[in-house]
């Protein structure tokens, strides 16, 4: 039997309350670009059936807006399966609940046969396409997710014409890494944001399901980034500051799991301060509470003794205002590896870690990146005194940025070096030198007391100015 609302002694509700829903709705909901383009918002009403499992079933769509608009608030509706039943009689019922959908007006977008299209003045600001200072359009293939189709292209505006002035490559490159369960990824975003890392950048599975996305401003990542679960939920969702990372995470069901705070530093000097706000569990019992209480992490690892097969790690602690303290576990559920760790006000004091069958090894530092010896300053300084601007590149005005990839060995010297974004070959030649030269003034990397190779990318950038 399906009981409405004021037929139960307690209705059934998102877990968290309607502010948790409604932080869902927003890290999820997505206005179709073919909405986008009449800029108009509206209300999509559905409504559905709250199992006793806390499952939505049976939704359906009580008042419309518009098909893809009601299409997209469908799909996430569905997604939300984090409720609390409803209760009577001290048994849990199956309820009917209903919720608005709301789909806010934006500025109308130019989407003309898959196209956005913008048009700019001489400084590149964005401007109505009737403006009379209007001097470029750009036209940018996209798919109906946003994902990038085809290559970016800027006209300039000459005799009354439309001239091609700049063309930047469409790029679908298959990422070294493949996904957890073995299987290949790729990336997808234009020349200019992979190279200088300024525009949106997608991952996608082979069959061009979004994985992940992000947002990059002159080199630094300026939010937002997200991750999705398998079923196109929102797993992971980055706010980027000047100075820290605001993260909220949650589980596949679309409950809330953790609210987190990253203090950022120099990478390759500092780590990160790690604060946690609040935590809950998977059956959506808050654990932690202003920064205080206890958390519980699950995670897919490669096993220690069969690299060829996953496990499941296990971390376990005690939060005191919002930082780590006192004793912090990890276990690998096959017994392939273990740690403790001591915190005091999020500083690690001692620890230790045992991989099955050797060992254990006791530390006292935190994990660390590789460090140029010197800082970020030294690196500088080495790259200004030996780099060198080729002659015959300097005479076609080829300037640009390299980007070379190597690992940092454990003595901290360099091996295996590949030029993984390519300008021409002096140019390519020339990075590729001065990095082997850097070889052995590195620190090496430290991942729970034992030092370890890491993969580095290094961009070096040859500007004629």
């Amino acid at each position: 039997m399906i009981y409405q609302p004021f037929e139960v002694d307690s209705a059934a509700q998102p877990r968290g309350g309607l502010g948790a829903f409604n932080t869902f709705l927003m890290a999820n909901l997505r206005k179709p670009i073919t909405a986008q383009v009449s800029g108009a918002g509206g209300i999509v009403v559905l409504t559905g059936v709250v199992g006793t499992n806390g499952h939505i079933s049976d939704v359906r769509i009580t008042k419309n807006f518009r098909p893809d608009c009601d299409r997209e608030a469908m799909r996430v509706f569905k997604l939300f399966n984090a409720w609390k039943p409803a209760k009577k009689r001290g048994e849990v019922v199956h309820q009917q609940v209903s919720m608005p959908i709301i789909f806010k007006p934006n500025v109308p977008l130019r989407y003309i046969h898959g196209e956005v299209i913008t048009y700019q003045d001489a400084d590149l600001i964005v401007l109505p396409d009737s403006n009379e200072r209007v001097k470029f359009k750009e036209v940018n293939p996209v798919d109906t997710n946003g994902v990038p189709s085809g290559d970016l292209v800027l006209y300039k505006l000459a005799n009354m014409k439309w001239e091609e002035y700049a063309r930047d490559s469409l790029v679908h490159r298959l990422n070294e890494q493949p996904d957890s369960f073995g299987r290949p990824t790729y990336t997808i975003g234009h020349q200019q944001a992979l190279l200088k890392l300024n525009g949106s950048i997608c991952t996608v599975d082979a069959t061009g399901k979004l994985l992940s996305e992000a947002n990059y401003k002159i080199g630094k990542l300026a939010g937002p980034q997200i991750a999705y679960h398998p079923n196109g939920a929102v797993a992971k969702k980055h706010d980027y500051g000047d100075d820290k990372q605001v993260i909220l995470s949650w589980y596949a069901n679309g409950q809330i799991q953790q609210v987190q705070e990253l203090v950022m530093g120099d990478v390759l000097e500092t780590s990160e301060i790690d604060k946690v706000t609040a935590f809950w569990d998977s059956a959506g019992r808050q654990l932690v509470r202003n920064g205080t209480g206890w958390a519980q992490y699950y995670r897919s690892v490669k096993s220690y003794t069969n690299k060829n097969r996953e496990t499941l790690l296990v971390e376990q602690g005690h939060y005191q205002d919002y930082l780590k303290q006192g004793t912090w576990t990890g276990i690998y559920a096959d017994g392939s590896y273990f740690y403790e760790e001591n915190y005091d006000k999020g500083v690690l004091l001692t620890g230790k870690s045992c991989v099955a069958g050797q060992d254990t090894t006791l530390y006292e530092l935190e994990d660390r990146h590789p460090i140029f010896s010197g800082g970020m300053p030294a690196l500088k300084q080495f790259l200004d005194r030996n780099l060198s601007y080729p002659i015959s590149a300097q005479k076609d005005r080829v300037s640009g940025q390299v980007v070379v990839s190597f690992v940092v060995c454990t003595d901290g010297t360099l091996c295996d070096y590949v030029v993984t974004q390519s300008i021409r070959a002096d140019l390519d030649r020339e990075a590729l030198r001065v990095v082997k030269k850097m070889s052995g003034r590195w620190i090496p990397g430290i991942q729970r007391g034992k030092k370890v190779q890491v993969k580095y990318y290094l961009p070096i950038n040859f500007n004629l100015d």
